[in-house]
């Protein structure tokens, strides 16, 4: 019997298995069940990492013997790892270095890992943690800490890695503080739900510690001050809020942090905006919003607003758009393919949109329209014209197809579609395209 099948006739076999258990009669059974799932879970994630790990080889001896250049060689694997274990590409690199580094120099960890010993998430930490070192210095870590697998918190587990790292070799500890010092600073944007997100700042300690202090001095001088702190609702506002305040309107020269000058797009339905429909307002990347607080946002005469107005089908809420002539998208339609596609289009990406390209290429005749549109981030814009991949489908649904012939298909219709009702006239067309962008309000 092929592998393939075996495999797939078993795994089946085990599904078929688990699904037909019955509920453990006592408290004590059932720790000991999740113990033994747990175990066949990290024992199941060994042979994941192993399997990754000779796919990488096959496909890269495959291209040897092609003849391709070794730097254009496995271009996009980790986003075909991703796409297999429902991840996106960011996740599947991981996942990907991860097998690597078990396969060739982390024996110990893949070892505990087959066992049971050790989870897989434990076990990424000990391949990123070291990722930096020579194979030399990995092997002697993962050595160092065998008897620690298992046992260590996962704090404990990347302070013990760090240690020996820097007992190993401090010249080159000593060196990539400097360099992150010079190269890793970013501000990153984060989803919190309910409304909320996560602005954060990864900056040299010297530097994170000076932000801090003044913010905390601006809100020692407001509180100090006795300036008022009530909120709208007239309640005093705690010195956290105090700070949170601060942090908006220092960075975006706000008076006051609510008076929102940066172009935040909001979508929402007209029953929601006019009405009293309880259908939550969308932002563009970030997600839903409750409708009182969109409308709240949207009445608060200190922040400007635009209305536009968009057509849906009256079925389901997707989207109607117009095309264009020109390879480059229009404005218009450019932010109408972000409202849609939200963020990155690709399956389980969850990066923000930053390129709007064509799903078939402009240069095989690939149109400029709505039909042919994509939000993408610039990975996975990039990664689309390796060889091997395709970017296929309608307005209604993305199918990316991988060098090895796999499928992978998701909705392309707006996130809010999922959770509305669509239930009026659609505007009646005397084209086939139309302009739904119209300003209503400035």
């Amino acid at each position: 019997m092929d592998t393939a099948v075996l495999v797939e006739a078993k795994v089946q076999e085990f599904e078929t298995f688990l699904a037909s258990l019955p509920p453990a009669g006592t408290e004590a059974d059932n720790i000991d069940r999740i113990q033994c799932m747990e175990r066949a879970k990290r024992a199941l994630s060994a042979v994941q990492a192993k399997a990754t790990h000779r796919f990488v080889e096959q496909r890269q001896a495959q291209e040897t013997a092609n003849n391709i250049p070794t730097s254009m060689q496995i271009k996009g694997i980790e986003a075909e790892v991703g796409l297999a274990r429902g991840e996106s590409p960011f996740v599947g690199a991981g996942l990907t270095h991860t097998a690597t580094a078990l396969c060739t120099v982390l024996p110990h960890t893949l070892a505990a890992l087959e066992a049971g010993e050790v989870s897989e998430y434990h076990a990424r930490i000990v391949a990123e943690q070291t990722n930096h070192l020579s194979d030399a210095h990995r092997r002697a870590i993962d050595a160092a800490i065998a008897t620690k697998l298992g046992h260590a918190s996962s704090s404990r587990l990347r302070s013990l890695i760090q240690g020996h790292a820097y007992r190993l070799d401090r010249e080159a500890a000593d060196q990539r503080a400097a360099d992150n010092q010079r190269r890793r600073r970013r501000v990153c944007l984060d989803p919190a739900g309910e409304g909320m997100v996560y602005v954060t700042a990864e900056l040299p300690t010297h530097q994170g510690v000076a932000v801090m202090d003044a913010l905390t001095k601006t809100t020692n001088q407001r509180l100090a001050a006795v300036r008022k702190t009530n909120d709208t609702n007239g309640e005093q506002l705690s010195r956290d809020q105090v700070m949170a305040d601060a942090f908006v309107e220092l960075l975006t020269g706000q008076t006051t942090a609510k008076a929102v000058t940066a172009e935040v797009v909001v979508i929402i339905n007209d029953t929601t905006l006019f009405g009293d429909d309880d259908l939550p307002g969308w932002i563009l990347g970030q997600g839903p919003l409750p409708a009182g607080m969109t409308k709240d946002w949207l009445a608060n005469p200190q922040a400007s607003k635009f209305i536009r107005r968009m057509y849906t089908r009256a079925a389901d809420g997707q989207l109607v758009a117009l095309d264009a002539v020109r390879r480059r998208f229009p404005a218009v339609l450019s932010k109408m393919l972000r409202i849609r596609d939200d963020t990155c289009a690709t399956p389980w990406c969850n990066s923000p949109v930053q390129d709007i390209d064509h799903r078939h290429p402009w240069a095989k005749g690939g149109t400029t329209s709505w039909a042919n549109g994509l939000g993408l981030c610039k990975r996975c814009n990039q990664r689309k014209e390796n060889r091997g991949w395709a970017y296929t489908g309608t307005p209604d649904h993305l199918t990316v197809i991988t060098p090895t012939g796999h499928q992978y298909t998701v909705p392309t219709k707006p996130p809010i579609t999922e959770i509305g009702r669509w239930n009026t006239d659609p505007p009646a067309l005397e084209h086939t395209t139309v302009d739904i962008a119209c300003p209503t309000a400035a």
